[in-house]
């Protein structure tokens, strides 16, 4: 589930190559892009993925470590360090990777690729994953990480709130109902990622209750679900009925992302966990897709980054990101290349960090 929001990503930010520096004009054409007829989805909502990640993500979270916290079982230390190495290293190494190659990529054409803001004050935001809190001129570095930025603050409250009180489904919809209703008014990006991430709790404490009842109403569950996505995927590549919806303005475009966040993500997270608890071990077999997730998420753009230098040094062509060749060949690369980063690197990275800060 999170790799498909990390793919939708990767596919999204796609056009980055038509805008190989970001002071020239933006003409990214969608339906030319490579395998588009198969890809529309994601060369068109690709953005979504990280709405969806922050559900999941809030889902994953209430489920690994409410009981856990409500119950003592473990501490804020404990819990800051698990976080800290799974995700630091690799953050801090792409950082560096990509402060390289932009210093690269400006000797030789004059300006960044795609991020313009990768001054010293930038990177030390970055560095502290304060990228996307509020203190930016923009986006920066790697700027994909900007998500993580947000999620480690909502680690904090999500710590916190299940210590103050007893958590449940009410309350999880109740706080993501008002976060989302604040972040339209004030455009914060901090309270819209709390609202799907309270969002991802509700599902989490609803689909526990869900799993102890009736099968007919599991079933009812997968029907819906299913019936949801026949809907996306009509309105995706046959006949364009959200185009339709926005032209009510205001009003449409709380539907659409109404259906989206509070329908389809809930909706769509509960059947596939109901499925992996009713079937077992599933989905093992495309169990390491989920491993690359973050990899590949982080990874995307350095790589996008070293095929944008060969345009620069004239090894590939302006416009060679039209060519299905080459975007099979990016994803020839970056699987493999994220696989290996989750085993030779993450987890190493991770097994070292929790032993030396634990003893420390």
């Amino acid at each position: 589930m999170t790799n498909t929001a990390a793919l939708s990503v990767v596919l999204w930010h796609w056009q980055h190559f038509a805008q190989i520096r970001f002071d020239e004009p933006f003409e990214f054409i969608k339906e030319s892009q490579p395998l588009y007829g198969v890809f529309r989805i994601f060369y068109e909502n690709g953005a979504m993925g990280v709405q969806y990640f922050f559900v999941l993500s809030g889902f994953i979270f209430f489920w690994l470590y409410a009981h856990q916290i409500n119950n003592g079982k473990i501490s804020g230390w404990r819990f800051s360090v698990q976080r800290f190495s799974r995700l630091y290293p690799l953050h801090f190494v792409t950082l560096l990777i990509v402060a390289i190659l932009q210093t690269i990529y400006v000797t030789r054409e004059g300006a960044p690729f795609t991020y313009a803001f990768n001054d010293a004050y930038h990177f030390i935001l970055n560095l502290f994953y304060a990228s996307r809190w509020g203190f930016e001129n923009g986006p920066s570095f790697n700027a994909s990480v900007w998500s993580v930025s947000v999620e480690i603050v909502l680690y904090v409250i999500f710590f916190f709130t299940l210590l103050m009180r007893k958590v449940n489904w009410v309350f999880c919809l109740f706080v993501s109902f008002v976060s989302l209703i604040v972040s339209r008014l004030t455009d914060n990006v901090i309270l819209g990622g709390l609202s799907l991430f309270f969002l991802g709790g509700s599902v989490y404490y609803l689909t526990n209750l869900v799993q102890f009842r009736h099968q007919k109403l599991k079933i009812f569950i997968y029907a819906v679900t299913i019936i949801f996505w026949c809907i996306v995927l009509v309105d995706v590549y046959f006949f364009d009925i959200s185009t339709s919806v926005m032209s009510l303005g205001i009003i449409g475009k709380i539907i659409l992302r109404g259906f989206s966040f509070y329908i389809l993500f809930p909706f769509t997270i509960c059947s596939l966990t109901l499925v992996e608890i009713d079937k077992g071990n599933i989905f093992k077999p495309v169990s390491w897709l989920g491993d690359i997730s973050y990899s590949s998420y982080l990874l995307h753009f350095p790589l996008q980054l070293i095929f944008a230098l060969a345009v620069s040094y004239g090894f590939l062509s302006r416009n060679f990101y039209l060519s299905p060749t080459y975007l099979i060949l990016f994803l020839l690369i970056l699987i493999p290349l994220s696989y290996a980063t989750f085993l030779k690197f993450e987890i190493p990275a991770q097994r070292i960090l929790r032993g030396k800060i634990v003893k420390s």
